[in-house]
């Protein structure tokens, strides 16, 4: 193994934002929670709770991740499945589905630049916890080019070959 330093075109802090009706108040809850965490971020919608389509909402953010290759996404739907589909039949888009903190950092480390969570799937703490640790992990590449770790605020490291 080699000797690692920061990937700092994977250490990304704009951050584009939507969801479903179902995933509505908790997107506003993380909207509000990011922004005092002092992330970029913009939401990509809905406006309202009313029904809506949650493919419609997870093209807008990853139309966005298309343009901006150093962002990150977050999608939030009743269960996150549908959103994660949706995302990742967008060309650049890698979107894991995340249920913990675990899922959450190894999307990181598997290259995701968005990811998707249920509503009512995870309590909202919960949803900070996986969303704060899929934007703030430090990720790391071997000069040798053949390891990615991936290391979070606390320290802990996870590592992967490439």
């Amino acid at each position: 193994m080699g000797k690692f330093f920061v990937d700092k075109e994977r250490c990304m802090t704009t951050v584009f934002i939507g969801s479903d009706h179902a995933g509505f108040e908790y997107k506003a809850t993380v909207l509000r929670f990011l922004q005092d965490k002092g992330f970029k971020v913009t939401d990509c919608g809905p406006a309202a709770k009313e029904r809506c389509d949650y493919p419609d909402f997870s093209s807008l953010v990853c139309k966005e991740l298309q343009k901006d290759p150093k962002a990150l996404g977050v999608l939030i739907c009743g269960s996150g499945i549908g959103m994660s589909i949706s995302a990742n039949k967008h060309k650049g888009v890698r979107c894991g589905l995340a249920h913990d903190y675990f899922t959450a950092i190894n999307s990181r480390a598997e290259g995701c630049n968005c990811i998707a969570l249920g509503e009512r799937v995870i309590g909202i703490e919960v949803a900070k916890q996986i969303i704060n640790s899929f934007l703030t992990c430090l990720l790391y590449t071997s000069d040798a080019a053949d390891d990615l770790l991936c290391v979070d605020l606390g320290g802990r490291r996870i590592i992967k070959k490439k």
